[in-house]
Order: C-alpha cells, then sequence, then structure tokens
C-alpha cells in the first residue's frame, strides 16, 4: 500500500492535489497552479450581484453575507475580495467542505466562517439574520426550492439567486436530458401556489464526481414562479437577467424587501 504522507515541502499545488481530478473549479489565474476548469473564482456573476444589489440600496462593504453552497470556495473569494463584511458559508458536501478549507488556508481568506451542514437546517435552527443571502446554483437541485426560498427570505434582508430553470421550449436541454420529463406537480406552500417539474439526474448519477443535491432527483421551477415566490415572501423589489447555459436556461437576480 502506497504511503499517503507527503514527501516534499508544503506547496499550493501539493495541497491541491490531495484532491488532484476532483476539483470543479480553477483557481485564481495569477496562482500559477493545475485544478479544475469552471472560472469561479472570477466570476463576473459576483460582480453582477453586488453592482445590482447596490441599485437596491444593499452594500455589500457593510453587510454580513450567508453563502448557501460555496463548493471550493470560489464565490467566497469573490465575496470577500469585494469587501463582504463577513461571509457565513454553509456546505453540504463533505469533500467541498474540505476543500473550502483548504483554499481558505492556501489563499489566506480572512473574515469567512465555512460550516458543514444542511442550509436549510441551518436556516431553520438560527435566532439571527444576515443583510445578504447568496445561493449560486443551489435552487435547481433542491427538492423543496419553495420552502427554501421561504427561509432564505426569513433569515436574510436582500438575497442573490442564480439558478437554472425550467421552460417548455428547452425542457430536453438538462444534464441527462431529463429535466421536466419526469412530470409536474401542482404544490402549495405556505400559500403560494407552484409547478414543480421533476428532474432526474439519471444513470450516471455518482456521488464521486458530483456536488448538487443530495437526492438522485430535484424539482426545477420556472421562471416567473421563482419571482413570484420571493414576491410573494415579502422579496418584491427585484432586478433579473436571463443568460444561456449548458444546462438549461438561467436565471440571475437580486431581491430585497420594499
Amino acid at each position: 500500500m502506497k504511503s499517503p504522507y507527503a514527501t516534499k515541502a508544503p506547496s499550493f499545488q501539493q495541497t491541491l492535489d490531495i484532491f488532484k481530478g476532483k476539483w470543479a473549479s480553477r483557481m485564481p489565474s495569477d496562482k500559477g497552479v493545475d485544478a479544475g476548469e469552471t472560472p469561479l473564482f472570477e466570476d463576473p456573476r459576483v460582480d453582477w450581484a453586488v453592482d445590482n444589489l447596490a441599485k437596491l440600496g444593499v452594500e455589500l462593504k457593510s453587510s454580513t453575507v450567508l453563502e448557501i453552497g460555496p463548493l471550493e470556495g470560489g464565490h467566497t473569494y469573490r465575496l470577500i475580495r469585494s469587501g463582504a463584511k463577513t461571509v457565513t458559508a454553509v456546505e453540504a458536501h463533505p469533500e467541498a467542505f474540505l476543500k473550502c478549507l483548504a483554499v481558505k488556508e492556501l489563499l489566506s481568506i480572512e473574515r469567512v466562517n465555512f460550516l458543514y451542514g444542511d442550509a436549510a437546517e441551518f436556516l431553520r435552527s438560527i435566532g439571527h439574520s444576515y443583510d445578504i443571502g447568496f445561493a449560486s446554483g443551489i435552487l435547481y437541485h433542491l427538492v423543496n426550492p419553495v420552502e427554501f426560498l421561504e427561509l432564505l427570505c426569513r433569515r436574510t434582508r436582500a438575497v442573490f439567486i442564480w439558478t437554472v430553470y425550467w421552460d417548455a421550449g428547452a425542457a430536453l436541454g438538462g444534464p441527462g436530458g431529463a429535466a421536466g420529463n419526469a412530470g409536474a406537480e401542482e404544490r402549495v406552500h405556505s400559500g403560494f401556489h407552484h409547478t414543480l417539474h421533476r428532474h432526474e439526474y439519471g444513470s450516471g448519477f455518482d456521488y464521486s464526481q458530483f456536488w448538487g443535491g443530495p437526492s438522485a432527483y430535484s424539482n426545477w421551477m420556472q421562471k416567473d414562479e421563482v419571482l413570484g415566490a420571493l414576491s410573494h415572501f415579502g422579496f418584491s423589489r427585484q432586478i433579473f437577467d436571463l443568460e444561456a447555459n449548458p444546462n438549461g436556461p438561467a436565471l440571475r437576480l437580486v431581491a430585497t424587501r420594499p
């Protein structure tokens, strides 16, 4: 059996190689190291969120941020570099959580607290609030997305959300081509009527290479119902954009109370 112990002096690359072949994110371009391919540490969606929250009167530099699903800390890093007062980042995937801790040390990220656990249960359990809720790539991996939006709205005064949404004309474009093909269900949650479109991850579903949701399926929402749910829970001041995405049409938005 090969020894797991390091035999070289500490280095950025050697630390990343603890998870060699398992990184989704590309590290900041000035670091000169190899990891994943997705540029989350240089993601312009964070800049878009900061700029548009400011249009709604919410300044990142004076705000506490609750980040849901930091994955490998890329957006966390961007939020801190953009001036967030503090970031509390809740990650449910154990390997992703450990990657966040490694990145925190490697990039000397300050004013951040990474927590391991389920975000919905965290939102249920706390008695305090945050200025901004930041949830990128989360909503379309959930079984009960409207419940999550309600919980998030209860514990924040503004939100940024990026999500893929269900659209009849693009239903075959999701991962595995299964988005919306597994049936739709009418639901009512806290008085909000909506339709959930079941998305099956398919036969290729493998937790060892998957950092989405905890279930083998999720429920996608329509764009107007994502916006409608936020309004229903009090976040009726909204700015949003639509964008193309390999997994289906995507929505980025900021919202706050009047």
